[in-house]
């Protein structure tokens, strides 16, 4: 199944987030995300999310599909409760492997306090001022990557 192995998953990517001495314990594990080979991986996977979870959102971002689901049954994790799951299409020309890639997690500040608090760190920064969902990310490998935004995703696809 698509989230069996999301607990390694999680271990090896706050492992590498704690490499930069970023403290998120306090913050919201909102969500991870996959990212599919295809855009027939991307339906083939759809299909199966959809035995654990609802789709609430499926919308063109950046030119690719991102479905976002609620899960039936949060992933328990340490700490958290995870309750959303993302898919995401490759864009046109996009080669990349179909693997999570990616986990979310909402601040308890606003972007400015979190970069100051955080300033050695090469955060990039280019979706920071996205009307809709925006965003600090840190690339942590070729394929992974943790993205910092100030509201849970099910909040924000709810209010669209």
């Amino acid at each position: 199944m698509i989230i069996d192995n999301y607990k390694e998953f999680l271990d090896t990517l706050l492992d590498n987030i704690s490499k930069y001495k970023i403290d998120v314990s306090n913050y919201k594990l909102d969500h991870i995300g996959y990212q599919c080979s295809s855009d027939n991986d991307y339906d083939n996977l759809k299909n199966e999310v959809n035995e654990f979870a609802s789709l609430v959102s499926e919308n063109i971002v950046g030119g690719r599909r991102v479905g976002i689901f609620k899960l039936d049954s949060p992933l328990k994790y340490n700490n958290w409760g995870i309750e959303a799951f993302e898919i995401i299409a490759p864009k046109e020309s996009q080669s990349c492997p179909s693997a999570l890639e990616h986990a979310e997690l909402a601040v308890d500040s606003d972007f400015k306090t979190f970069i100051k608090k955080y300033s050695n760190i090469p955060f990039d920064t280019s979706k920071i001022d996205q009307p809709v969902f925006p965003m600090v990310t840190l690339k942590l490998s070729e394929n992974t990557q943790v993205k910092f935004h100030l509201k849970p995703i099910l909040e924000i696809v709810k209010s669209q």
